[in-house]
């Protein structure tokens, strides 16, 4: 930058309203300049110039005139002349008026006009020897009528007269005409030199502006610019930055600031530079420690599970062999104890996970209500054990699916439920699930757990969810447990966005809620509603006024309608006051008559002996020691869909004891059948879907691969085809998309896989599937979706109900928490050969499908194209292990199936996938055993 001369220096420093004055005179002379040019011009223009020109058409106008008036004259003298009638002398005496009028304005206008003078001298004789030499003759005396040579010379004389005037002041006209022409020539050059002027003027004053803006631009700019690249630098981190001090006093004093600015954050940095250090050293001891902590406890927890998985395995498989009462029970202490002891080790890693900020959280679609009336079942029966209601309240009518970890939920609800049946010892637990959407596609899930247990003082509930902290002393004593439980699932609440509260009353019971925000994922496809219980009437009979209302609304969901009573003598007053319904459903467990007395005496009535009834019981063992009363069976609490289920199969098959109810619907009529083909690589799986389809009266094949399905639809015309993802030669998506290119009548494909990602959905969809079904695939949903795929006027059967007849495993007999209850429930729908078949083949097969994965871990084989890899036997135990209830299993397939190599996390997983085929093993043996 050039250096500027004192006397610059000190004009720069004047205020700024002195540097724009300048360019403010400037502009007000230059507007001076150009409004006196244009008054000048106007001036010129209008009075000297205009007049000459308003003269010079004056004139013209005059001539006009006079021509005009010398014209009548002759024109009427000449009318006079052939007709001597007086009235032709009018125009003349006109045009003589009319003359000397325009004579007057020439004297008037063009006597002062020397070079007009003369013509106008010359015009006016002209006129004069006219009148003269012709006018005045004509009136003193006329020729005689029919005088015609004396005629004619008269007007041979006007003509010579009349031509001498008009050649005069045809010069006179042309003259006039020519000074006008030369006004209007000057009055234009004038203006042409005025706008000429005008703008020569406004370039100077474009140029004197210019000049002062640039010079007030020189002034201003840079100094301007450096305190602005100054506060850049500052923003950016540069705190040595300073400005000089230049330009006008503002931007002195505003640089001086800046200066002061930049040192104050200079010294605040050095600060905060000497405490950050402090602060990664402090921070670099606790990750130190955290680590140290994480390590020392997956060490712990590993040396821990060894032994353990051993002592619970062979626990598991003792209770398989013939014991005596007093070993049996000893040895259940010792499962439970053992059990006891593996949850407070997965709730000590799961805190440390937490602590060290390493809980991710899985983003996948499913249902929130399956999760509620899972775990609800998996804790009936120890609800049951203490005599308590376990029931689930859930709105049949909101959209329960949601992207979110289900497993992490799943978690939550558990502790909370497990909380709620620990905690009480009598009454009921309710789980309560409501949910609001909003505008922006989530949904605010409310799930509140609602017991009559012991209460919490209001004192205490501020220690919940600490860590290692129950209510008080007492409470761990008398209960047990570690105090993580809440601890954690607040954790994960909160890491899901949401909270837990609590609100209690000592001795009246608590509720505990939790609020997580959770995204809607697009809805799966589902059946319309039944209309088959539209109409119906139907008895519930219970002494628990919260599971009544709970049935009510959903029987008012399926269209039918409910009588409720609360005791069994009730009941038996509307049978004998001539009340008729169409099923009852009756609770197991009520004061005064139970279920079964009260079954016995509807069934000893003639009016109510063939009145399917169906018994609610909150019990996982029913004690018969003949036949029963009953046509089914339900376990609370109840899924809507399986209410609806027992209910469609009851009323169709028309009630009775011993009816077809239990073991399920007959063969659907031959014009139902749909032909299926079933692409299934999976023995147990494809044996499966296999017994699904022969219970619904469906038509199978079975094919091993894709390309054997794509050579099967050319050879055979199938309505639907089950596709299975993963699959060797060729995966389902590929041959989904090679059968929507062939030329033939298309089926119906539904894509069948274990995978829950939306992305392989969005895959299938893509290639043409009609339907996505997600392992494992359950009977209901099956018919569900086939009964959508079966030609109008079809009427398909609906799924088959519980089977009540078949012996349920007792405690130890499949191991709690191994099998999932539910689906074991429903394999058994399909008779007892089919269901020691899949039991069978799967625990078969399952020693050498775990040893195949330990030998493909060990080789390194993780390539999703080698079907011997790690991912690939993974999915394929996956979806067995899902369709015969070891959930757990399935779970730790899954995280294999998405390694891509060997880690840490990878090799616990096939250590507690080994651990759990040892406890699948002896609950899936033990199950057959009690079956047999």
């Amino acid at each position: 930058m050039p250096l500027s001369t004192p006397g610059r220096a000190e004009s720069d420093a004047r205020p700024l309203r002195a540097l724009l004055r300048r360019p403010l005179a400037v502009g007000l002379a230059a507007l001076t300049a150009v409004a006196l040019t244009t008054v000048g011009l106007a001036v010129v223009v209008l009075t000297l110039l205009g007049e000459r020109v308003d003269r010079a058409n004056g004139l013209l106008s005059a001539l006009q005139d006079g021509h005009i008036a010398m014209l009548n004259q002759e024109t009427g003298l000449r009318g006079f002349l052939v007709t001597r009638e007086a009235r032709f002398l009018e125009p003349y005496y006109k045009g003589a008026a009319d003359l000397a009028q325009a004579d007057a304005t020439l004297i008037e206008l063009g006597g002062d006009d020397d070079a007009l003078a003369g013509t106008l001298a010359e015009l006016q004789a002209a006129e004069e020897r006219f009148i003269t030499g012709w006018v005045q003759p004509v009136l003193t005396r006329q020729p005689a009528i029919g005088d015609t040579v004396a005629l004619a010379e008269l007007l041979s004389r006007d003509k010579s007269l009349f031509d001498a005037y008009r050649e005069v002041e045809q010069e006179a006209r042309v003259l006039v005409e020519e000074q006008r022409r030369e006004a209007m020539n000057l009055q234009r050059v004038v203006v042409v030199t005025g706008a000429a002027l005008s703008l020569a003027v406004a370039g100077i004053v474009a140029v004197a502006f210019r000049r002062a803006n640039r010079k007030l631009a020189e002034t201003l700019l840079p100094p301007t610019q450096r305190v602005r690249d100054t506060l850049a630098a500052l923003a950016a981190g540069d705190v040595e930055r300073r400005v000089t001090e230049s330009g006008p006093a503002e931007l002195r004093d505003i640089a001086g600031d800046i200066n002061v600015l930049g040192q104050a954050l200079h010294d605040r940095n050095t600060l905060v530079a000497a405490r950050e250090e402090e602060l990664v050293a402090a921070r670099d001891d606790a990750e130190r420690a955290g680590q140290a902590k994480t390590a020392f406890l997956a060490t712990m927890s590993h040396e821990i599970r060894t032994p353990l998985n051993a002592v619970l395995g062979l626990t598991d498989l003792l209770l398989t062999t013939e014991l005596t009462a007093e070993q049996r029970s000893h040895l259940e202490t010792v499962a439970s104890s053992g059990d006891a002891l593996l949850m407070l080790i997965n709730d000590i890693l799961d805190f440390s996970k937490i602590e060290a900020g390493e809980l991710d959280l899985e983003q996948a679609p499913f249902q929130l209500d399956d999760v509620v009336y899972d775990v609800a079942q998996l804790l009936a029966p120890q609800a049951a054990g203490k005599g308590l209601d376990l029931l689930v309240d859930i709105p049949g009518d909101g959209g329960w699916r949601v992207v979110g970890d289900s497993a992490r939920l799943r978690q939550i609800v558990i502790n909370l439920v497990g909380n709620a049946v620990k905690f009480t010892s009598s009454g009921q637990v309710v789980v309560v699930l409501t949910g609001v959407g909003d505008v922006d596609g989530t949904l605010l899930c409310r799930l509140s757990v609602i017991d009559t247990g012991i209460g919490i003082d209001p004192e205490q509930q501020g220690r919940l969810f600490r860590s290692f902290s129950q209510g008080d002393a007492s409470i761990t004593r008398s209960y047990g447990g570690t105090g993580l439980g809440l601890a954690i699932s607040q954790r994960i609440a909160h890491a899901m966005g949401g909270a837990i509260a609590v609100y209690s009353d000592p001795g009246a019971g608590s509720t505990f809620t939790v609020s997580v925000r959770l995204a809607l994922a697009p809805a799966a496809p589902e059946s319309d509603a039944s209309t088959d219980l539209v109409g119906r009437r139907l008895l519930v009979v219970d002494d628990n006024v919260t599971n009544l209302r709970i049935v009510e609304h959903q029987l008012e969901r399926f269209g039918a309608g409910a009588v409720l009573v609360e005791s069994g003598e009730e009941a038996l007053g509307l049978i004998d006051a001539g009340e008729r319904f169409d099923a009852c459903l009756l609770d197991l467990h009520m004061p005064g008559m139970d279920g079964e007395e009260l079954a016995a005496r509807l069934r000893a009535q003639p009016a109510s002996a063939g009145t399917p009834l169906v018994l609610l019981s909150s019990s996982t063992v029913l004690h018969a020691s003949g036949p029963t009363p009953f046509d089914a069976r339900l376990h609370k609490p109840v899924r809507p869909a399986r209410l609806l289920e027992t209910l469609l199969s009851v009323l169709r098959t028309g009630g009775g004891p011993g009816a077809e109810a239990a073991g399920g619907p007959g063969p659907r009529p031959r014009g139902e059948r749909l032909s299926v083909l079933v692409a299934e690589d999976h023995e147990v799986n494809a044996h499966l879907i296999g017994l699904y389809l022969q219970q619904l009266g469906h038509a199978c094949e079975r094919v091993s691969n894709g390309q054997e399905a794509v050579e099967a639809v050319q050879r055979s015309a199938y309505d639907v085809v089950l596709m299975d993802a993963q699959m060797p030669v060729m995966g389902g998506v590929d041959a989904t998309t090679a059968i929507r290119q062939l030329s033939i009548v298309q089926p119906r494909i539904v894509a069948v896989t274990a995978s829950v990602l939306a992305s392989d959905r969005t895959a299938f969809l893509r290639a043409g599937a009609d339907e996505f079904l997600t392992k494992p695939v359950r009977l209901a949903t099956l018919d569900a979706t086939l009964r959508r795929f079966a030609p109008a006027g079809r009427s398909a059967a609906g799924p088959a109900p519980s089977a009540p007849a078949l012996p349920v495993p007792r405690r130890g007999e499949a191991a709690d928490g191994v099998l999932d209850g539910e689906t074991v429930e429903e394999l058994r729908d399909l008779g007892e050969d089919a269901f020691a078949h899949l039991y069978g083949t799967y625990a078969d097969g399952l020693p050498g499908t775990l040893a195949a994965l330990a030998a493909a871990a060990r080789a390194g084989a993780w390539s999703e194209d080698d079907e011997r890899s790690v991912p690939r036997l993974a999915h394929r135990l996956k979806g067995s292990s899902a369709a015969m209830g070891a959930s757990r299993m399935a779970e730790l397939c899954q995280l294999l199936q998405t390694g891509a190599g060997a880690t840490s996390e990878l090799d616990r997983a096939l250590t507690q996938l080994q651990e759990e085929g040892v406890r699948v093993q002896a609950a899936v043996t033990a199950l057959l055993g009690a079956a047999h």
